[in-house]
């Protein structure tokens, strides 16, 4: 270890090479030493032996720059061809849409995947939808009581209409439809059922029957249990459940609408005291 002022004293012709010497020991050591130089110059190397560290003299000459790491291979930075990183590697984010070489970031990757993401879901489309696909849903409710004596069936209030987004669409009608068999109406048996079709409350129902007819029969095989009858001598409420898979074909608006008549009794309520009626409309991709 060595260092020196780079300043040969006027001397005797010993003293003189003694001092050559001893600046030449301070060049080759690169003035290592436990602590920095006295006399500093810019862009002077340091081995710092305290830290075990290589330093060179800033520009300015007032402060230490690291170079590397004394007694490890290529002072221990990466080497031009197939370094080995650790830790947290950094690097420049290039500009979005490069195409080149350069080492793309965690920010690039995710600017990129982000944009690309929006782009494929704002640019998705019905037509690129797999089959089975919700496109829509849409839900309707209605509260009032309905009343007939008709043993056909009639409409009641709760209606909804979609517009399909394909003809080969499927429409999945779900009801549930609140109704009230009442003391003073003999307890009346209540059939419920859902038609693709429009009319106004209480007229004769048309249009699709979505169910198959009903005998009226508890137990009867029907693929809609549409009916809900009580043998209390008090009136009772129950909710009705309906649900079709229907296909109208049709780009254009389609209604449903609940229907309902009496099954047995003086006559039937649709409605009643404790919930809403309910329907859902989503469309399926066929």
């Amino acid at each position: 270890m060595a260092q020196h002022d780079y300043d040969i004293a006027n001397g005797t012709g010993a003293a003189v090479r003694t001092d050559i010497n001893n600046v030449l020991d301070a060049v080759v050591s690169q003035n290592s030493g436990g602590s920095a130089p006295s006399t500093t110059f810019s862009y002077q190397q340091w081995a710092d032996t305290t830290a075990g560290l290589l330093k060179i003299r800033n520009g300015a000459n007032n402060a230490w720059v690291t170079v590397g790491t004394l007694d490890a291979a290529n002072l221990g930075l990466a080497t031009l061809a197939s370094p080995s990183l650790s830790g947290n590697p950094t690097a420049p984010t290039p500009a979005s849409g490069d195409n080149d070489t350069s080492i793309a970031t965690t920010a690039f990757v995710k600017t990129l995947v982000d944009s690309a993401v929006a782009t494929a879901v704002g640019n998705l489309t019905d037509a690129m939808m797999p089959q089975g696909s919700v496109v829509q849903v849409l839900n309707f409710t209605e509260n009032a009581i309905h009343d007939t004596t008709s043993a056909a069936n009639v409409f009641g209030g709760l209606t909804g209409a979609i517009t399909p987004s394909a003809t080969s669409s499927k429409i999945l009608v779900t009801m549930n439809v609140n109704v009230q068999t009442v003391q003073a109406f003999q307890n009346a048996m209540v059939g419920v059922t859902a038609y693709r079709g429009s009319g106004s409350s209480g007229a004769t129902a048309s249009g699709t029957n979505l169910a198959p007819a009903f005998s009226g029969v508890i137990g009867s095989n029907a693929t809609l249990r549409n009916f809900a009858t009580y043998d209390s001598e008090t009136s009772s409420d129950a909710q009705v459940s309906i649900q079709y898979l229907d296909s109208p074909s049709s780009t254009s608006s389609v209604n449903y609408q609940v229907a309902f008549r009496k099954l047995t009794g003086a006559k039937a309520r649709l409605g009643g005291r404790l919930a809403w009626s309910t329907m859902t409309l989503m469309e399926i991709k066929g």
